[in-house]
């Protein structure tokens, strides 16, 4: 979406530069005739209804330009994870979640494992759906869970930090399911 934005704004500020840079080339003293004519006809109160609605509209132009701005040159989300020691390998976030959610899913009783990865230097942050069977104990199952992606990380030679582990229990389907109550 943001890169959308950013090629509709950069392709409008580059027709209307192209425009005033014609005009300029072609009667460079009459643009600065017509430039010079509209500056002089604006004609503002201080204190005035006019002053008001030019500054608020001003305003949020450059709050919203200063937000493009920053959305613009905000760092991205890293795409690979530094490996602990003193070397500079890394790994791709990729093979991480790969490797997550095939070790989990490996899992008795686990239907499906939806991790997400998170590297911040060379520790790496999961966030995992894991989707279970109706009659799972589910305390145990999340600890189990849990040992399995600590074991996972270390095997792949990463430090694991944040670990939130949401658990799914799929329904019963041999339970009548009953309407919501109202």
């Amino acid at each position: 979406m943001l890169n959308v934005l950013n090629r509709v704004i950069v392709s409008l500020v580059l027709v209307a530069l192209i425009l005033i840079l014609v005009a300029t080339a072609v009667t460079p003293e009459g643009t600065a005739a017509f430039v010079a004519f509209q500056l002089g006809n604006v004609h503002v109160d201080m204190v005035s209804v006019d002053h008001l609605i030019i500054a608020i509209a001003c305003l949020i132009a450059a709050a919203l330009s200063a937000i493009v701005l920053r959305l613009q040159w905000r760092r991205g989300r890293a795409q690979s994870i530094r490996l602990s020691g003193a070397g500079s390998s890394e790994l791709a976030t990729e093979s991480v979640v790969a490797r997550l959610k095939t070790e989990v899913e490996a899992v008795e009783l686990v239907r499906g494992a939806y991790p997400v990865v998170h590297g911040r230097g060379r520790v790496v942050d999961v966030d995992l759906e894991v989707r279970t069977e109706p009659h799972v104990d589910v305390p145990s199952k999340a600890e189990e869970v849990e040992g399995v992606v600590r074991d996972a990380i270390g095997r792949l030679g990463l430090r694991l930090g944040k670990t939130k582990v949401k658990l799914v229990v799929a329904r019963d389907s041999s339970q009548p399911s009953t309407p919501p109550a109202s």
